[in-house]
């Protein structure tokens, strides 16, 4: 019975941090004009593109080094780059300018309280505000 109440009481705290990020997620949304709004889409589908083509060209050795649960994070990055390819590199690289070219374009549509709305956004995200502290888990 112990269990089922710790089981419930995760479930309970993962839908409330979900449903924050979503709301956190439609506030910046609504902030944002069409053309933004489009250019912000582009660039979430560009990027899952650009994992997915890349994920496709990992070897066999390279997936074994993402699975390795006993390595951190950095100890997985820092050895899954040792282990790149030319190709791979080269692929890093146009996905890294791909996205900066669109991330350029998106920063001269906004508009000067956009960009302080956004500062005030991330600001409150870096202190752990009591309204934003839920909202920062899904970065993690």
């Amino acid at each position: 019975m112990k269990s089922f109440k710790i089981f419930l009481t995760a479930l309970i705290l993962l839908f409330v941090g979900i449903s924050g990020i979503h709301a956190q997620n439609n506030e910046v949304m609504q902030n944002l004009t069409q053309e933004q709004q489009q250019l912000m889409k582009q660039q979430r589908a560009l990027v899952v593109a650009n994992r997915e083509a890349f994920k496709a060209t990992l070897s066999a050795e390279q997936l074994a080094i993402l699975d390795n649960k006993k390595l951190t994070k950095q100890e997985r990055q820092r050895m899954l780059v040792s282990t790149f390819t030319s190709t791979q590199k080269e692929l890093m690289a146009k996905n890294k300018a791909s996205i900066e070219v669109l991330q350029e374009t998106f920063k001269n549509t906004m508009t000067t309280e956009q960009r302080q709305h956004m500062q005030s956004q991330n600001m409150n995200k870096m202190r752990g505000t009591p309204t934003e502290t839920g909202r920062n888990r899904k970065h993690n």
